[in-house]
This record gives C-alpha cells, structure tokens and sequence, in this order.
C-alpha cells in the first residue's frame, strides 16, 4: 500500500478549500440581494432622469437610456447584473398622465428586480 506525505494531503486539502470558497457565491447566492439593491438603485437614477426629462421638455420620453446619455440626464448606461451586460431596462414616460415605467428585463425570474410602489404609478 502506498503511504501519502503530507505535502499531497496537504495539496488535496488545500485544493478542496479552494474549490469551496470560489464555488460558494455560486451555490449560496451571496450576491443576489447586493445585485437586487444595485438593479433598484439604477431604475430610480433612470426614474428621475426621464422625469426630469418630461418637465423640461413637456413631452413624452420614447426612447433608451442613450437619448438620456446624450441628452445629459444620465451620465451612463445602466445595466441589471443579474443579467447579460447588453440587457438593457424598459423604460418610457408618458407626460399627460406622469407615468413612468422603469422595468428590469429580468423581473419575471427576480421579483424583486422592481421599483418601490411609491415611485410606480
């Protein structure tokens, strides 16, 4: 029968600590309600931005978050980690009625990837 030293257990230890620790994000979802905090966070900047957009312009605001960007209501893009860094949120303003959506296109698979009540109109 083969003897182990101690450096290979040690190694095989070593190495099954180090698989725990990168896989336990993964498997635990540490990140999930920072991701969600974060997803919030940016609706309301995006919230505010076509908000005041409507009051200076009095008009509907069609379009994405890089009329904002180049209209200078946002300083950048905004995107969900939860998802792909292309996924882009939902966003219009209806000026006659004060309705803005800001929606997170992963909402359906985090409920709570949504704005406060407060703000929804």
């Amino acid at each position: 029968m083969k003897k182990f030293s101690i450096y290979k257990v040690i190694t095989v230890l070593a190495l099954i600590a180090l698989f725990f620790i990168l896989a336990l994000p993964q498997f635990f979802d540490i990140n999930k309600k920072q991701n969600a905090d974060e997803c919030v966070k940016n609706m309301k900047i995006i919230y505010n931005a076509i908000k005041l957009y409507m009051e200076e312009h009095n008009e509907d605001f069609i379009g994405d978050q890089k009329d904002l960007v180049r209209t200078g209501y946002l300083k950048r893009n905004y995107t969900c980690k939860a998802g792909k860094p292309d996924d882009k949120y939902l966003i219009e303003g209806d000026y006659e009625t004060g309705k803005i959506t800001v929606r997170c296109q992963h909402e359906d698979e985090f409920p709570d990837h949504k704005l406060p009540e407060s703000l929804r109109q």
